[in-house]
């Protein structure tokens, strides 16, 4: 029995990515969403406002975080299969 190549590898990590990506940017926008509504119903309430901005701050960079994490992880399955 020969052991699994290098690509069979990089395939599981493009299906892995192919499902995790979509399923992280939709949560993302769900708390964009959040936040936002939350800073619409604050009301000028400062202690309300500080948390909307802080959950669409943190949406905002989970987001990016996951969109570069996969264009990382294609690029570099591209370039080794």
């Amino acid at each position: 029995m020969e052991p699994p190549k290098i690509e069979e590898l990089f395939t599981g990590f493009d299906t892995v990515i192919d499902w995790l990506v979509p399923i992280g940017v939709v949560i993302s926008l769900v708390f964009i969403i959040i936040g936002g509504y939350m800073w619409m119903t604050s009301a000028g309430n400062p202690d309300k406002v500080k948390q909307a901005q802080g959950t669409l701050t943190w949406a905002i960079l989970g987001l990016v975080l996951i969109l570069l994490a996969g264009l990382l992880i294609s690029t570099l399955i591209d370039y080794f299969v």
